[in-house]
């Protein structure tokens, strides 16, 4: 993986194939080897009928996130990461601009992705918390994501 694929990988968080995700307005802020920071701007997009963060607008922020730093992990010749289960849990009212900013050890990352290497597909487990602009936890999401081999 080179700064091309990174830029790439960088660059889909916010014009990649989902045209949902798109209009989501999320900003890739670091995407580097084993580690992201993704923000989402809280403007009237994403506010409810209170005021505060919608709570769709904080999963797509940590799913996006967390398929992002399994891309940037482990790059996507071997496996493909698609979603098969989330807990949500909404810790407090999001009022400010949030971001999620996930980073891996190497340890960590071979020991996530052993299993689905040694079967040659499963199971990968990310909790994914999401702060707010002044470092508070708004949200954490515990994502069981599966990796698929990617077609060559």
């Amino acid at each position: 993986m080179d700064a091309g694929f990174f830029q790439e990988l960088a660059d889909n968080v916010s014009n990649g194939p989902t045209p949902f995700v798109n209009r989501a307005e999320l900003r890739a802020e670091v995407v580097e080897e084993r580690h992201v920071r993704i923000a989402l701007p809280l403007g009237q997009l994403h506010r409810n009928h209170v005021g505060i963060a919608y709570a769709g607008s904080e999963f797509v922020l940590a799913e996006i996130a967390g398929g992002t730093l399994f891309m940037a992990t482990y790059g996507t010749d071997e496996f493909v990461p698609i979603l098969k289960s989330v807990e949500c849990a909404y810790v407090k009212p999001g009022v400010k601009d949030l971001h999620v900013d996930l980073a891996l050890t190497e340890q960590e990352a071979q020991d996530k992705i052993a299993l689905a290497r040694e079967r040659g597909r499963g199971d990968y487990f990310l909790d994914v918390p999401v702060l707010d602009a002044d470092g508070e936890q708004v949200a954490l999401m515990k994502f069981n994501y599966y990796a698929l081999p990617a077609k060559k």
